[in-house]
């Protein structure tokens, strides 16, 4: 049986839309470098600057066609990393910190740092601790490939929706762990810094802990550049909804214009999420309680989660039945 996710794939990169998504990236690269000489400007006119270049950016996966909708969404995750890169040089340029222009090319197309000053601070594995690291991060990522290869192939007619949504979203995990690390391996093998996409995000006990684990570059963005800016120190729960109703609004972006249309799905996912971590922030649970801690927030994520992969289930046919009616009919 030949899943909808898989050819939906097939069809994704025709000659026509690759070069569509070619032009889409080059011209949000070529307006983010336009950026560099307005790091010597003061704050106000950088800021202008930077809201001048950021229309272009945003804009640009629409040179793609709607009817391509997952080639928009890598091209829409190229322009919301290259957002955040220019506002966290902007954010250094106000504290006399910026790159030299070299530094500035190597770091737009970085997908694994999102904070310029705090790249070198990360860990810089020798040759042999990379290799073995390649070696497994390899096996677990083709292990857990060929295992959700099988889910999106299988017949899940006769089964409950929340029973495929619960195996696909964690075999899902399983496979983008190991696979972020390969690709992060291979950056650095290739003489480039980066930050460990995560830190074993699914032994974490605590809604707040599994986002301080998961996607670390864009959590130490949002950390560095928007908790710490809105000064989330004197009041940490305000700082927290509000940076998840930022991220909220990133995520409505990139799905939306995947879609062509807002659905609304990532704000209610990223305002529960906020709730959660909001709710967690100061707690550390130890000892025995650590796994009702843990078994408690893997069930919190895989429910709330149900809306941000009604999201993808739009760019590519996620579940085999499509969604539930209840959920679909948002």
């Amino acid at each position: 049986m030949r899943n909808g996710f898989f050819i939906s794939l097939e069809h994704a990169f025709t000659s026509m839309t690759f070069a569509w998504f070619l032009i889409a990236l080059t011209s949000a690269f070529v307006a983010a470098l336009c950026f560099f000489p307005a790091l010597e400007l003061e704050r106000r006119k950088r800021a202008v600057v930077l809201l001048g270049l950021a229309a272009p950016i945003a804009f640009s996966p629409l040179w793609i066609p709607l009817e391509a909708p997952f080639v928009r969404l890598l091209a829409a995750m190229n322009a919301t990393a290259l957002l955040a890169k220019l506002y966290d040089l902007h954010v250094a340029a106000s504290r006399a910190l910026h790159p030299n222009f070299s530094t500035f090319v190597a770091f737009l197309p970085n997908w694994f740092s999102v904070v310029w000053r705090r790249l070198d601070a990360e860990p810089q594995p020798t040759l042999r601790q990379n290799l073995v690291l390649l070696g497994q991060a390899l096996w677990k990522t083709v292990a857990a490939a060929v295992f959700l290869v099988w889910l999106f192939q299988k017949d899940w007619r006769g089964a409950p929706f929340v029973l495929e949504h619960c195996a696909k979203t964690v075999t899902f995990f399983l496979a983008l762990i190991p696979g972020s690390a390969l690709a992060v391996t291979l950056w650095r093998l290739a003489g480039g810094r980066a930050r460990d996409f995560m830190d074993a995000p699914l032994l974490a006990a605590t809604p707040a802990e599994f986002w301080r684990r998961y996607n670390r570059p864009a959590q130490q963005f949002f950390y560095e550049d928007v908790f710490k800016g809105v000064g989330a120190f004197r009041s940490p729960v305000r700082g927290t909804l509000v940076t998840f109703a930022v991220s909220a609004l990133v995520h409505e972006y990139v799905f939306g214009v995947s879609l062509g249309r807002v659905q609304g799905y990532q704000t209610l996912f990223f305002l529960l999420q906020g709730l959660g971590v909001a709710a967690t922030v100061r707690l550390r649970p130890a000892g025995r309680r650590v796994w009702p801690w843990i078994g408690a927030t893997w069930v919190f994520n895989l429910a709330t989660s149900l809306l941000f992969f009604a999201s993808v289930n739009g760019v590519f046919p996620f579940y085999s039945r499509g969604l539930p009616k209840w959920l679909a009919g948002w």
